[in-house]
C-alpha cells in the first residue's frame, strides 16, 4: 500500500497539477460555454427555460390534458395583459396596434409599427411579450402538432425496433410538453465537460511509464521480481489517480453548472425542479428508455467515468509503448481528439436517443473498456519477459 501511495504522489506532482489547472482554465475560456450564456443570449430561449421550471413546479413530473388546459388559460390571460399594456401606450394605438394579435401580425413594411415592435422586444425587453412567444411555441408548434411530430418520427425510423418503440410511446399517450432547451443545454454542457475530463486524464497519466524508462529507472527496478511487479502497481496508481481526477472535475463542473443555472437563469426555482420530469416529456427527441431527468444526469455521469477510465488505460498503454515524449504526443493527439469529436456523438450526445441503434452505446462502451484492459494485459505480459539492455 505504501508503494501504491508513493506512485500516486509521483503522478500528482506540482507540475501536473499546474498543467491541469491551466488546461482546464483555457478549456473553460475557449471551449466550454457558460451554460447561462447559451440560454440568455437568445430569446425566447431564456423564457422557455423559466417557463419549463414554472410548469414542473405547478404540474409535477407529467402534464395531463387538464394541466395543459390550465396552461392555455394562463397563455390567454397573458394575451389580455399584453393587450392592456399596448392600449395604455398611445403611440401603439396611433400606429394601429391595439391588441396582441395586431402586435404579432404587424405590417413589416410599416416603419412605425416595425420600430415600435422592436422597441418593446429588443430595447425595453419586456418579459411579457417574450414569455408569450415561448408559450405560443409550446402550444401551437408542439402540443397542437404532437401527432404530426410522432408521425414524422415514425416515417424517419430506420428499422422495426425504432417503430415499435415509437408505437409504445404513442400507445402510452406520452406527450412532449416541457421545453427541450432544458435537456439540450445540459447535453451540450456535459459533452464539453467530458472532453475536459478525458483530456485532463490523458495529460495526467501519459508520463506514468515513459518517465521511468527515459530516466533509466527500469534498469534498477527489473533486476528483481518485485521490481517487475511495480508495473502493476503503477497501473493501479494510474487508475486510482484517474478516478480522483474524474471525480474532482465532475464535482467542480457540475457544481458550477447548478450554481450558474440557479442564479443566472432561474428566478424563483432551482435545477432540482426538473429532477423527476421524465425524459420523454421534453420536446425534441424520442428515447429508448424512460428515465427521469435526474436518472439521465446520473447515466451521463457514469458514461463520462467509463470513458475517462478507458482513456486512462489507453494513455498508460501509449506511455508504455512510445520511446519519447514527442512520439507519445504525436500518437495521442489524433487518436484522442478523433475519438472525442466523433465518438462522443454516439457515446454521450445520443446515448439513448432513438435515432441511434439501441445496441450502439453499450457496444462502444464495452469496446473502449475491453480494448484498454486488453492492451494493459498484453503490455504487462511483455514487461514480464522483457530484457534490460
Amino acid at each position: 500500500m505504501r508503494v501504491l501511495w508513493n506512485e500516486i504522489k509521483k503522478i500528482w506532482n506540482w507540475k501536473i497539477l499546474l498543467l491541469l489547472c491551466i488546461a482546464n482554465v483555457l478549456m473553460c475560456l475557449l471551449f466550454i460555454e457558460n451554460p447561462a450564456t447559451a440560454i440568455t443570449r437568445g430569446r425566447p430561449a431564456l423564457d422557455e427555460y423559466r417557463i419549463a421550471a414554472e410548469m414542473a413546479r405547478q404540474y409535477g413530473s407529467d402534464m395531463e390534458e387538464e394541466d395543459f388546459a390550465h396552461f392555455k388559460k394562463a397563455y390567454e390571460a397573458q394575451i389580455g395583459e399584453a393587450g392592456n399594456y399596448l392600449r395604455a401606450r398611445p403611440e401603439f394605438a396611433a400606429a394601429g396596434i391595439r391588441s396582441y394579435e395586431d402586435f404579432m401580425h404587424f405590417d413589416s413594411d410599416d416603419s412605425e409599427q416595425n420600430a415600435l415592435r422592436n422597441k418593446v422586444l429588443f430595447k425595453e425587453k419586456v418579459d411579457l411579450f417574450w414569455e408569450l412567444q415561448a408559450r405560443r411555441i409550446l402550444i401551437e408548434e408542439w402540443h397542437d402538432n404532437r401527432a404530426q411530430w410522432m408521425e414524422r418520427a415514425w416515417e424517419n425510423a430506420g428499422d422495426a425496433k425504432q417503430k415499435a418503440r415509437l408505437g409504445e410511446l404513442r400507445a402510452a399517450g406520452h406527450v412532449q410538453t416541457y421545453p427541450g432547451i432544458v435537456l439540450q443545454n445540459y447535453k451540450d454542457f456535459i459533452s464539453s465537460v467530458a472532453v475536459a475530463v478525458i483530456v485532463s486524464v490523458v495529460m495526467a497519466l501519459s508520463p506514468v511509464f515513459i518517465k521511468d524508462r527515459l530516466g533509466r529507472m527500469l534498469d534498477l527496478q527489473y533486476t528483481t521480481r518485485q521490481g517487475r511487479n511495480l508495473y502493476k502497481t503503477k497501473a493501479a496508481a494510474g487508475l486510482v489517480s484517474a478516478c480522483i481526477a474524474i471525480a474532482s472535475l465532475l464535482i467542480v463542473y457540475l457544481g458550477l453548472y447548478a450554481f450558474i443555472i440557479n442564479h443566472k437563469v432561474l428566478r424563483h426555482d432551482n435545477l432540482s425542479v426538473f429532477f423527476q420530469v421524465p425524459l420523454h416529456t421534453f420536446t425534441g427527441s424520442y428515447y429508448w428508455y424512460d428515465p427521469t431527468f435526474l436518472q439521465y444526469v446520473i447515466l451521463t455521469i457514469a458514461a463520462v467515468v467509463v470513458l475517462g477510465l478507458a482513456f486512462a488505460l489507453l494513455a498508460m498503454c501509449f506511455s508504455g509503448l512510445m520511446s519519447n515524449y514527442v512520439a507519445l504526443i504525436g500518437v495521442q493527439i489524433p487518436f484522442v481528439f478523433g475519438a472525442l469529436f466523433f465518438g462522443l456523438y454516439y457515446c454521450l450526445d445520443h446515448i439513448i436517443d432513438i435515432r441511434m441503434a439501441k445496441w450502439m452505446a453499450p457496444v462502444l462502451y464495452s469496446l473502449a473498456a475491453v480494448s484498454g484492459a486488453a492492451f494493459m494485459l498484453l503490455l504487462w505480459r511483455r514487461e514480464k519477459r522483457r530484457d534490460i539492455a
